[in-house]
């Protein structure tokens, strides 16, 4: 991806963040890239193909966010925070703040539902890679890296559609990592 493309991908997501998918325009998000209309048609033939763009891009940085934070982790509560803060938590405000905040983040059309699928089983895999330092505890608990990996994303990303408020967010996300040491072996019942 060229420094245009993230430029252009940049300037989608800030005008999505403002209007809204369903009502952004390529003429808006040409103007907020600083360049004309011709030039976004030439490099994206349309607005669904440049959310799913935008979607990929999001998710790239999520995955790369966390995996480089975890390298200074010192724990797996921290890991687990910290997939929380940067994959869950973070979007949870600008999903209330935005116009049809759902469609950027989960995909309202089919291009856009695939990336959102590989964007969660790349997370998953991440997860998965972190449970897997604990494989027999949640081998003896009924449960897999994978499996558990699976259970602990799908319950957190629900979370961000679900949650009343912060407060709320943070007490369901807290729940889960109690939750989570506790298969992990970490945390006493």
């Amino acid at each position: 991806m060229t420094d245009r493309d993230h430029r252009v991908l940049d300037a989608a997501i800030v005008v999505f963040a403002r209007y809204g998918p369903r009502k952004a325009t390529m003429g808006d998000i040409a103007e907020q890239a600083g360049i004309s209309r011709q030039t976004l048609y030439a490099r994206y033939a349309n607005k669904a193909e440049i959310m799913v763009a935008a979607m990929e891009l999001i998710s790239e940085r999520v995955v790369e966010s966390v995996s480089d934070a975890w390298k200074d982790a010192s724990s797996i509560g921290e890991c687990i925070d910290i997939f929380l803060d940067l994959a869950i938590s973070r979007f949870f405000d600008q999903i209330r703040q935005m116009p049809d905040a759902s469609d950027l983040l989960t995909g309202h059309s089919e291009g856009a539902r695939a990336v959102q699928a590989i964007a969660d089983k790349t997370k998953v895999r991440l997860l998965s890679e972190l449970f897997e330092t604990r494989a027999e505890m949640l081998t003896s608990r009924g449960s897999s890296p994978r499996e558990f990996a699976e259970f602990f994303y799908s319950s957190a990303s629900t979370f961000k559609f679900t949650a009343r408020d912060s407060a709320h967010l943070r007490q369901l996300l807290a729940t889960l990592k109690q939750t989570t040491m506790f298969m992990l072996g970490e945390a006493h019942a």
